[in-house]
């Protein structure tokens, strides 16, 4: 029989030598990140390895630490690896703090402590509670309330706090600050405060690639093809190389991947709005992430500069709406595809390709027809002569919004401006009118109560002032909705110069070109076709203005 001595040095014998795993654990809360082990790890330290010098029947094997882990589950990599070595043996007494280091989960927890030790022979010492599996002095059934109330404790901690927590960052995501652990991809976190984004000019040309690709006609697949072509890491690489903490279990390899480029092009952080509350976890005890229902998302706009314009962004998200199909040789949308579709039934129209002769036509076929020939007649017509036609539109469309763009100015300058100041002059002469009748109001009373009025004439005075501040209201409300209209009317005229005059002498359509002016184009039976163009009413304008000026001439 081997012999001991206690830390006093007096001789032990007949000891039963325990394993003893000492496990440590803090909570993020709880973390002081100016140091790389926080001093609650090294005080939690010390106070078990003094306990240890004070019992020599306990032999010191291993520290287990999980450092910014939860308590409210175990899935914690240093209580892993210890569980791991109570199955080989390795350790038969684990020594925590208090109970609370181990968990804040009481089902679990109690679980642990009354079931699983107990049937693998682990000893459980809780310092801080008096809490000694082997040697506490407690019968069972006090143990069992000690512990169990402990854990209860323990858990409402956990629960209250995670309130007060979730509280905390709701209210910051309302106020548009930054909670994210990281920026999306193009943005990094601002040094001087990392609720606030600022763009990375590394990665945001990157994402201004994208857009300007998938508008161009180039599918999703297109641009991941090009972007793993030219060797740009994806964001989880890309985060990884500027040093961040960052990983991602579905774009592990360095590769970017559709997923990622379609979130790219659907988040709306790149036109400066900030989008929180997209996913959350179930409670304080069950971590698993949920996708949130997009009308329960948390978006404040203009938070932070935009690295694509809201024109931009919204083109996209109507391509998305559209029924487009990739070429699968260079992965890129047809000139006209999601933008045709059949007069009659409304459905989109399947290009076709047929050879006759040695010659190859292309045209668009009604799909409808396609499928069930009795639930639509038969449209077609040839690419080339839709390209044909749609171009000679489009450049009809340039003539006469650039004849049209110095009509606007001079409306702009004349009537506009005349029905502006005549609006201006009207509005601000019944505010003054409003201001007297609110200021004889004020004095009414005083008149009658010094006696210069009698009670019924107060009381008829002020009905009468009180009538006329109300139409005066609704006057001043009615003219500043005109004069809103009118400035309203001025940007939607500049919009639309703008947008067809920086396409003159065009020569060709591009994918690009149909995006910003097309609509869409209906093809009626007989090869007919009916263009719908963006920014529709100004352009009409525009139109019946040319048509007059004919007339004149």
């Amino acid at each position: 029989m081997q012999k001991y001595v206690d830390y006093y040095g007096q001789p032990q014998k007949n000891l039963k030598i325990w394993q003893a795993a000492l496990y440590i654990r803090l909570s993020k809360e709880d973390l002081d990140k100016n140091k790389t082990e926080s001093a609650s790890i090294a005080n939690q330290r010390e106070i078990l390895k003094e306990y240890l010098k004070l019992h020599p029947d306990i032999s010191y094997a291993d520290t287990y630490v999980d450092d910014g882990y939860s308590g409210t589950d175990f899935d914690r990599p240093g209580w892993t690896r210890l569980m791991q070595d109570i199955q080989l043996k390795k350790i038969n007494c684990v020594i925590v703090k208090d109970l609370a280091r181990l968990g804040r989960n009481y089902t679990q927890s109690g679980d642990l402590i009354d079931n699983q030790f107990a049937r693998l022979g682990v000893r459980f010492i809780a310092l801080n509670n008096g809490i000694d599996t082997a040697g506490d002095g407690m019968n069972a059934a006090t143990r069992c309330i000690s512990i169990g109330v402990t854990n209860v404790i323990n858990e409402s901690y956990a629960a209250s706090t995670s309130v007060n927590i979730r509280g905390t960052l709701n209210n910051h995501r309302q106020q548009g600050k930054f909670i994210g652990a990281f920026a999306s991809y193009g943005y990094m976190k601002n040094p001087d405060d990392h609720h606030k984004l600022i763009i990375d000019e590394d990665a945001a040309p990157i994402v201004r690639m994208i857009y300007s690709d998938f508008i161009g006609g180039m599918g999703i697949i297109g641009i991941v093809k090009k972007l793993n072509g030219m060797g740009i890491p994806n964001p989880t690489l890309y985060k990884q190389q500027k040093g961040l903490n960052f990983s991602s279990r579905n774009d592990n390899d360095g590769l970017w991947s559709d997923r990622t480029v379609r979130r790219i092009l659907q988040n709306q952080m790149y036109i400066g709005n900030m989008v929180q509350g997209v996913n959350r976890t179930v409670n304080y005890k069950v971590h698993e992430c949920r996708s949130v229902p997009k009308d329960e998302w948390i978006i404040v706009e203009n938070t932070h500069e935009p690295i694509v314009d809201k024109e931009t962004f919204d083109k996209v998200q109507s391509l998305f709406k559209r029924n487009i199909h990739t070429c699968k040789s260079d992965r890129k949308a047809d000139l006209f595809a999601g933008y045709v579709y059949c007069a009659d039934c409304g459905k989109a129209m399947r290009k076709k390709v047929n050879t006759q002769n040695g010659k190859t036509y292309r045209y668009y076929k009604c799909s409808t027809k396609q499928k069930s020939p009795d639930s639509c007649t038969n449209h077609t017509i040839r690419i080339d002569e839709l390209e044909e036609a749609v171009l000679s539109y489009i450049q009809m469309m340039i003539d006469v919004v650039l004849e049209y763009d110095e009509v606007v100015g001079n409306i702009k300058q004349n009537s506009c401006n005349q029905e502006n100041s005549y609006i201006s002059r009207t509005l601000e002469a019944q505010k003054k009118e409003r201001e007297k009748c609110l200021k004889a109001s004020a004095e009414l009373y005083p008149d009658w109560k010094n006696g210069e009025i009698t009670q019924e004439e107060y009381q008829r005075i002020r009905a009468n002032l009180n009538e006329k501040i109300e139409k005066l209201n609704a006057m001043i409300k009615n003219l500043e909705a005109a004069q809103a209209q009118l400035d309203s009317a001025g940007a939607e005229l500049n919009s639309l110069a703008e947008h067809f005059i920086k396409q003159r002498n065009i020569e060709a359509l591009t994918r690009t070109l149909i995006v910003e002016l097309i609509d869409k184009i209906l093809v009626h039976e007989g090869g007919k076709i009916t263009i719908k163009v963006n920014f529709s009413d100004a352009f009409e304008a525009a139109l019946e203005y040319s048509e007059q000026q004919k007339e004149i001439a």
